[in-house]
């Protein structure tokens, strides 16, 4: 039996989105279309006008079909994206305290009516934030996910005032913002990461990393180790090679490569997994990660982001002051011209967020 449509809006009324209605690896899977849009059902949801919409590697995955088996699609035409920054156009009555129609949110979608990539979305209020005044849409949109992930990351590696950090990949979405989160945020004392020279390595600079290894013509696993560091942060699956950088008592963290059964029962969004899911994640099981954490008298974990406006604010907090800022590689000047964004994105070269214009 085939998934059902998206439903109908009472009125009538329609709008444009990036959509895919069959799995595949590459932006010719993705096509603008006109479909319903959402409306506010609950009584704590809100209706944004999207401004801005941004993309991240996990995009890349739901349209692969990679996320499928715990987090399938719900309708038979998806829309792709996660991350928006835009206008609150509807409030349900339990929100007219927090939020006011003609607000500036930004937010990670949760709920995931429909996605991010449309001219409407809507959201549950606690997923939101005020965006931040000091800077555009667009460069509010290529926060909330990456700002969340790095956050609550650095948060589950113990990371506070004095910590010494490992966090490779510095110039990409995650790592860019991460270095300023662990720095200005946390008040790490130090922060080590990697980059290719040139545009990466500027990137690095710019937001505040104290070392940047060349991981092109250094065996970064050899230089660092012994640097007994506080936290590494594995955004690039490489938690098995940590075991050695990592200090007694401190962590490793990860978001890539396969999650664990503990991650998956944590994040509510999926629900318990299946029996077929569960024998699946025990025989994937990062067991080196765990095994050479467990050597160096540290620990491992996978984690996922949990969207979070509360987090969305205090972030927006040190936007504000100055202390983060957007690092965007691409900018898509409308969603007819979202491959200009997601081709780059998808290609992995990207240095910062890829975003797309809205309205």
């Amino acid at each position: 039996m085939g998934k059902p449509s998206i439903p109908d809006h009472a009125d009538g009324e329609t709008m444009k989105a990036v959509c895919f209605t069959s799995f595949g690896k590459t932006t010719d899977a993705l096509t603008v279309k006109t479909i319903p849009k959402p409306s506010v059902d609950s009584p704590d949801e809100v209706l944004i006008k999207v401004h801005a919409c941004a993309l991240n590697p996990i995009d890349k995955l739901r349209m692969s079909g990679d996320l499928s088996l715990i987090n399938p699609e719900a309708y038979d035409t998806s829309v792709l994206g996660y991350d928006v920054a835009g206008e609150v156009v509807q409030v349900g009555e339990e929100v007219s305290k927090e939020y006011s129609v003609g607000d500036e949110v930004y937010v990670r979608l949760a709920g995931m009516k429909y996605g991010a990539m449309a001219e409407y979305v809507v959201c549950t209020s606690p997923e939101m934030a005020k965006k931040p005044k000091n800077i555009s849409f667009a460069e509010a949109a290529s926060i909330p996910l990456v700002g969340l992930t790095a956050l609550q990351a650095l948060r589950t590696g113990g990371v506070k005032e004095g910590s010494k950090v490992f966090i490779p990949g510095g110039a990409g979405g995650v790592g860019s913002i991460a270095i300023q989160i662990a720095k200005k945020m946390l008040k790490a004392s130090h922060v080590t990461t990697t980059a290719s020279p040139g545009a990466g390595t500027d990137i690095c600079n710019k937001v505040g990393a104290d070392r940047i290894i060349d991981y092109r013509s250094e065996d970064v696993v050899e230089v660092l180790a012994g640097e007994d560091f506080d936290m590494a942060f594995d955004t690039m699956n490489q938690a098995a090679e940590f075991g050695g950088l990592i200090k007694n008592g401190g962590k490793i963290v990860s978001i890539s490569g396969t999650p664990t059964i503990e991650a998956i029962e944590s994040a509510s969004k999926f629900g318990s997994p299946s029996l077929l899911v569960r024998a699946f994640m025990f025989m994937s099981r990062n067991r080196a990660a765990e095994n050479n954490a467990k050597k160096a008298g540290a620990t491992w974990e996978y984690i996922f982001m949990k969207p979070d406006g509360n987090d969305l604010a205090e972030i927006a907090k040190y936007v504000e002051s100055g202390d983060i800022v957007p690092i965007i590689d691409t900018e898509a000047s409308s969603l007819d011209d979202f491959a200009v964004a997601a081709d780059k994105l998808f290609s992995g070269r990207a240095k910062g967020k890829c975003v797309i214009k809205v309205a």
